[in-house]
């Protein structure tokens, strides 16, 4: 056995731990909505700020730099997005709808594109599910209203986590009768 690759069983486990993670996670966001989409605004409005903030300090640190200017812009643009989606977290989550519509649209392909091409040894109907739900979420949420962008976001939040948890539990469902076999 080759020592440098993780055994089945291994992969199995890891494949049922994340499955119960997303669901769990995938739950909570069900329950609660606009808690789940506020929190990935303030999380987004963090991250942007301490990126922007890291930027700034980088370019007055290296100001001799060539690639000054683009640094401080690029930062204080980070910075005042994060600060926006911190002061304005509404308008933060009707942003993140957009984002997220378009990243579940290009996820959507790429389990599709997975799904088709792994179809030997794997479940791949089960991700050929989750892709097609995975698309239609990303089509609801670039067609949704700025009111429904909210409500919208921590349901499909929930959604996406819960398909992808189902996904990831009979791949190693699957995965572990497989090492029972051999």
């Amino acid at each position: 056995m080759d020592t440098e690759s993780p055994s089945v069983s291994r992969i199995a486990t890891w494949c049922l731990i994340l499955g119960g993670i997303l669901a769990a996670l995938g739950t909570l966001a069900l329950m609660t909505p606009w808690v789940a989409a506020k929190v990935v605004a303030v999380f987004c409005g963090i991250s942007l700020l301490v990126a922007g903030v890291s930027q700034v300090a980088m370019a007055v640190g290296t100001y001799t730099w060539r690639g000054f200017w683009i640094t401080l812009v690029c930062g204080g643009l980070s910075t005042m997005a994060g600060i926006g989606m911190l002061v304005l977290p509404e308008a933060g989550v009707e942003a993140l709808v957009l984002f997220l519509g378009f990243l579940l649209a290009f996820e959507a392909v790429a389990k599709l594109a997975a799904a088709f091409t792994v179809r030997e040894g794997f479940p791949w109907g089960w991700l050929l599910l989750d892709g097609i739900i995975t698309g239609i979420l990303s089509v609801i949420l670039l067609t949704s209203s700025p009111l429904e962008a909210g409500m919208l976001l921590g349901i499909f939040i929930g959604i996406n986590f819960l398909s992808s948890a189902v996904a990831f539990i009979a791949a190693g469902l699957h995965l572990r009768k497989i090492d029972t076999v051999q």
